[in-house]
């Protein structure tokens, strides 16, 4: 099934970080990058990235895997660095966005662009719906990227918006 043409999306999956502070590889944990991809392919995306950090990574992923480019020293370079090389509205993803279900994905799709919040009124910028036009900012932040983009507020789907750095987070919002 397809919404809002989300043929025409490309698809950015964040699975490169150390993961040090949940203490086991967040790409890998709650179905993974694998269950994320899953989810762009039942909304209809054609095209998805995952971004898996060093090429040491590539193996752990399917579909097209791309590692970062040397001249990148922090994750703000890497996503200028993808969205130039990729053209049409792109959604990014980060690995540990373990709540996203296909209704918060396609309601994402179906935005026309910005940075949802989660259930705690935090800007998400890494699971920014970036239209074709969008001028990505030129800060050094991941926040300051995005800048120019809408908040955008999801009625009853900002838990599929929330991330998780710390297993005592993820403890805390499943029980």
């Amino acid at each position: 099934m397809t919404y809002n043409n989300s043929q025409q999306f490309s698809a950015v999956i964040f699975a490169g970080g150390n993961s040090t502070r949940m203490g086991q590889d967040k790409a890998l944990m709650c179905g993974g990058v694998e269950r994320i991809r899953q989810l762009c392919i039942e909304c209809g995306i054609v095209k998805i990235i995952t971004l898996c950090g060093s090429k040491e990574r590539i193996s752990l992923f399917e579909g097209e895997v791309w590692p970062d480019p040397g001249h990148c020293q922090k994750l703000s370079d890497v996503i200028r660095w993808v969205y130039r090389e990729i053209s049409g509205p792109v959604q990014f993803i980060p690995c540990d966005a373990f709540d996203l279900d296909l209704d918060s994905l396609q309601a994402l799709l179906q935005s026309g662009g910005g940075v949802p919040l989660d259930s705690n009124s935090n800007r998400q910028p890494l699971l920014a719906n970036c239209p074709s036009d969008y001028q990505m900012g030129d800060g050094s932040s991941v926040n300051s990227l995005f800048d120019g983009l809408a908040t955008i507020v999801i009625a009853g789907r900002g838990d599929g918006f929330s991330n998780y750095n710390e297993k005592s987070q993820l403890k805390e919002h499943h029980q």
